[in-house]
C-alpha cells in the first residue's frame, strides 16, 4: 500500500514503463489492484495464481476474472499485468493446444508470484515455513478427497458393470425390432450423467473456494467455481 504514496518502494515496478520518471497514479492503481487479486489467488505450494483441485490439478485464473475481481477493466489489468511482468514480480506464461485442423486455442495462461517478491518486504525465511505448512493441508485434502473418492468409485462400478447389463439387454431387445425406444431411453440416461458430472465439479470447486474464504456465501462461492471452470476452456 506504501508503493502508492512512495513509488520507489519497488524500485523495479516503478521503472517498468521504460522511463526514468515516476510511474502515473493512475498506473500505479492499476498495478497495485491487480497485485492485490493476484496474491489472493496465490496458491502457497506452487506460487501460482489459481486453485488447486482436490484431484491433483490446477485451475489457472483469467485475466478476465482478476478483472472482475478488482473491478478494473480488462485492458488496465492486461497492462498492468505487463508491468508487474516487466518489474521481475510476476511471471505469466501463456498457453495453447494445437486442434486437429492445425490451429490454435488459447488456455488461460499460468501466472505465478516471484519468490523475489517476498523478499522485497523481507518475508523470504517466512514464505518458505507458511509454503510447507500450505503443503501439508494440501495433502491432508487429497487423502481426504481420495477417501471419498474410493467409495464413489466403488458405486461408479456398480454403475458400469449395471449399466454394460442394460446395454447387452438393449441390444437383444433391437434384435427384435424395439431398440428405438431402448435407444431413446439410453441417450436420456448418459445425458443425465453428464449434468450430475458437471454438478460434481461444481460442488468441489465451491468446497474449495470456501475453504480458502470461510466469509464467502454460497453464491459468491458458485459464482467464482463457474468462472473457474469456465476459465479451464479459455
Amino acid at each position: 500500500m506504501d508503493y502508492y504514496t512512495s513509488p520507489w518502494k519497488i524500485p523495479s515496478l516503478n521503472l517498468a514503463n521504460g522511463s526514468s520518471r515516476q510511474q502515473r497514479s493512475e498506473r500505479r492503481e492499476a498495478c497495485l489492484s491487480t497485485l492485490w487479486a493476484i496474491l489472493k489467488y496465490t496458491d502457497l505450494v506452487t506460487l501460482k495464481v489459481g486453485v488447486p483441485t482436490p484431484e491433483g490439478g490446477f485451475v489457472n485464473l483469467t485475466v478476465k476474472y482478476l478483472a472482475r475481481w478488482t473491478g478494473l477493466k480488462q485492458r488496465r489489468v492486461e497492462r498492468a499485468l505487463a508491468d508487474l511482468q516487466r518489474a521481475g514480480l510476476v511471471g505469466v506464461h501463456p498457453r495453447c493446444e494445437k486442434r486437429p485442423d492445425g490451429s490454435y486455442k488459447g488456455h488461460a495462461a499460468i501466472k505465478a508470484v516471484n519468490k523475489l517478491f517476498f523478499a522485497i518486504f523481507g518475508l523470504q525465511f517466512r514464505l518458505g515455513y507458511e509454503r510447507k505448512r500450505a503443503a501439508n493441508r494440501l495433502k491432508k485434502k487429497q487423502r481426504e478427497h481420495a477417501k471419498a473418492s474410493g467409495t464413489r468409485t466403488s458405486a461408479a462400478r456398480r454403475n458400469l458393470t449395471a449399466r454394460a447389463a442394460l446395454d447387452r439387454a438393449g441390444s437383444t431387445i433391437q434384435q427384435l425390432g424395439m431398440g428405438h425406444t431402448q435407444k431413446r431411453r439410453q441417450d436420456d440416461e448418459h445425458s443425465r450423467a453428464l449434468d450430475e458430472e458437471q454438478q460434481r465439479q461444481l460442488q468441489e470447486l465451491m468446497y474449495q473456494f470456501k475453504l480458502a474464504h470461510s466469509d464467502w456465501t454460497a453464491d459468491q462461492c458458485r459464482e467464482a467455481a463457474e468462472n473457474a471452470i469456465d476459465a479451464r476452456w479459455r
